[in-house]
Order: structure tokens, then sequence, then C-alpha cells
């Protein structure tokens, strides 16, 4: 069965509570695992064995840094903080009102597009660290 995309949301964890972030338009979550070359001499057929897993994450939409936050949600200064100071954020990213991929990241990019004639879009990239769990 498909899932309307308007259920979902970006959240941090604040003082042991997830706040979703206003402002956020998408979210996208990649999963990768690496694949370690493990052919012998003599086959005919290259073997692998699995590594690492790793993920990424990216989030946009309108610029709400100073914007006031109603009970339950936090503003983007928080991420934008967290960016300038290289500290690690607690990710929840929900496709619904109850299920979300939950982890520790960094943010490794954080970039302001202000436009004349649009509104002021944030883009937001994120690297996991360590692991990611759904809930």
């Amino acid at each position: 069965m498909a899932i309307a995309g308007k259920k979902g949301k970006l959240a941090v964890d604040a003082e042991g509570i997830s706040s979703k972030v206003i402002g956020i338009k998408n979210w996208s979550l990649a999963l990768t695992i690496a694949t370690l070359d493990d052919t012998e001499l003599g086959n005919d057929w290259k073997k692998y064995i699995l590594g690492l897993k790793e993920w990424t994450a990216s989030s946009s939409g309108n610029y709400a840094v100073s914007d006031v936050a109603k009970e339950g949600e936090i503003n983007q200064e928080v991420l934008q903080d967290a960016f300038l100071n290289g500290t690690e954020v607690s990710l929840n990213l929900y496709v619904d009102e109850s299920h979300y991929y939950t982890g520790k990241a960094i943010i490794t990019s954080l970039s302001i597009d202000d436009a004349v004639d649009g509104v002021v879009g944030i883009t937001i990239e994120f690297v996991g660290c360590g692991e990611l769990s759904f809930e």
C-alpha cells in the first residue's frame, strides 16, 4: 500500500524530546554497504563479501532559522548551530506518524539559496555516525 509523503517529518532530539524541524519540505535517506573483492586467482567469476554499512541523508525546505516554532517543534537554528559547532545530532526521519529511521549524524553541508524571485531555501546534508535503526 502506498504512503502519502505529507505525513513525514524530519525531527531531532533536543533535551530528550524528538522535535519536528519546521520549514522542511522533504528528506531522503541512502543506505549502502561496501562490497569487498574476494576473488581468487584462477576464478572466472568475481566473488564478493560484504563490508561496512553506512548511511547518508539530505533534506531541504524553506529557510526557518529564526522563525518561532510551536510546541513540539524547533526552528532550523539547532541544525545551523550543530553544523557551525561540529556537533552530532540525533536524527529522526519519519515516514509517517509512527514509523521512522533514527541515528546519530553530523551535518556535512548546509546551503542557503536566496533568489530575488523566490522563497529563501535551505538544504542540509547529513552523514551517519554509527548504526541506523528503524522504529
